[in-house]
């Protein structure tokens, strides 16, 4: 802290955070690019990758909130500060949740290899794709808040729930033209959803932190 003014010291500690959450979310949407591919390759090996990164995930979140409340307790933060340590606060768990939707894509891959089909490949790589682009946008008001792109992610989650349909809908068609293949099947509806799920936490950062901007 030599050198600097107390409110220099006080803003490195928020760039700090709002940096290392930035990279927890990062993390969390690379696992999602990583368990799309494992399930649409059978590779078990990146599959196994994805659901042991989870423990790192944990780790940045048990860390981050820890900061987080000791300086909110510590620095008695004036209000703009802790409107951006509360949004913290409400976004880690969310990014978490990132992390545990790709551990179950991820385990239903590892119980799909040579059954995913391959007619819905293409379908899991898009919504893959889209989904993480909503992740991303959602991140960026992390960084920077700009109210229009916090508006865009919320309401981004209607065509990401109509290809979530689409697909669910595809794959009860093949369902019923292949009775043999309900359990696995079934499976890949699941990985679809997971991905859908994935959406619907890059929402709820979207939202909440229009909510505490907008306080």
């Amino acid at each position: 802290m030599i050198g600097m003014t107390l409110r220099q010291y006080y803003d490195e500690r928020l760039d700090q955070l709002r940096a290392d959450v930035l990279r927890m979310g990062t993390f969390a949407s690379d696992m999602v690019r990583s368990a799309v591919e494992a399930t649409i390759n059978g590779d078990l090996a990146l599959a196994e990758k994805v659901i042991q990164d989870d423990d790192e995930v944990d780790r940045l979140e048990h860390d981050i909130l820890g900061r987080t409340v000791l300086t909110v307790m510590q620095e008695s933060p004036v209000a703009s500060d802790l409107r951006t340590l509360v949004s913290f606060l409400s976004v880690i768990p969310e990014i978490e949740k990132i992390g545990d939707h790709a551990v179950k894509l991820s385990r239903r891959a590892t119980k799909l290899t040579g059954h995913f089909p391959a007619e819905m490949k293409l379908a899991l790589s898009e919504l893959g794709e889209e989904t993480r682009k909503m992740v991303g946008a959602a991140l960026r008001l992390c960084d920077t808040f700009d109210g229009e792109l916090a508006t865009e992610v919320i309401k981004g989650d209607k065509g990401i729930d109509g290809r979530y349909v689409a697909a669910r809908d595809r794959l009860i068609g093949i369902i019923q033209e292949n009775p043999h293949e309900t359990q696995h099947l079934i499976r890949t509806i699941e990985a679809f959803h997971a991905l859908e799920h994935v959406a619907d936490n890059a929402v709820q950062i979207a939202a909440r932190l229009k909510l505490h901007h907008e306080a």
